[in-house]
């Protein structure tokens, strides 16, 4: 989990200490009590920064989605990105707990796991929408449809992880499978094909939208 000076207080010991036992255990089963062992302090204490386990789980949801906006917006500049794939190739264990903790929820079939994905696209669509008006991203007719493929494509790494890095042969953490050697192997590739895109020409998106064309108007014909 990484630090900085707010992560000195009680509050937030406590936070990532449930954040972590959240994403090992899961949510139904990590009690208060597991989590104020882990943070040092008693369950009374957690309750009283917390009021309850699901605050507990709300503060923790709102941390996550703190750091993944802050790492989108750094995405968003070249600069930042340089720095970003560097300080967690140098320190990957810093994000092991948060990831680990992002797969426990969107694995749960929860509202709670609906909300953060929900999240997350808005997050990625409020990216889109700056990168738009800056120039750094070209415009698209459907911003949220187009947020929720890049945030699911994006979220599919951390899910597949092990997978990725067995079919890649780059060892990675048992935790979550998403190592050094991992990342060095697909960031290229992914900002290849966002960058210069996949197709040589228009033909497939073409085809594409005159079926879906098509499709809508026969469904209007047959409309009562």
């Amino acid at each position: 989990m990484r630090s900085s000076a707010e992560d000195l207080t009680t509050r937030a010991r406590i936070r990532d200490a449930a954040i972590r036992l959240f994403g090992r255990d899961g949510f139904a089963r990590a009690t208060v009590r597991d989590v104020a062992s882990a943070a040092g302090v008693s369950p009374g204490l957690v309750i009283h920064h917390f009021g309850s386990k699901a605050g507990l789980r709300d503060a923790c949801d709102h941390h996550v989605l703190a750091q993944t906006a802050t790492q989108g917006r750094e995405k968003a500049d070249p600069v930042s990105t340089r720095q970003l794939i560097q300080d967690y190739m140098n320190h990957p264990d810093q994000y092991a707990d948060e990831i680990t903790y992002i797969r426990r929820t969107l694995s749960d079939e929860s509202e709670a796991g609906d909300a953060f994905f929900d999240a997350v696209v808005k997050q990625t669509q409020d990216i889109i929408h700056a990168g738009m008006e800056a120039g750094t991203i070209r415009k698209f007719n459907d911003v949220r449809s187009t947020a929720v493929v890049i945030a699911s494509n994006s979220l599919c790494i951390l899910m597949l992880g092990r997978h990725l890095s067995r079919t890649l042969g780059a060892a990675g953490p048992e935790s979550h499978g998403i190592g050094p050697e991992l990342l060095r192997q697909l960031t290229l590739p992914a900002l290849e094909i966002y960058t210069h895109g996949f197709y040589t020409d228009a033909r497939f998106l073409d085809a594409a939208r005159e079926a879906i064309n098509s499709n809508t108007s026969t469904g209007r014909e047959h409309a009562p």
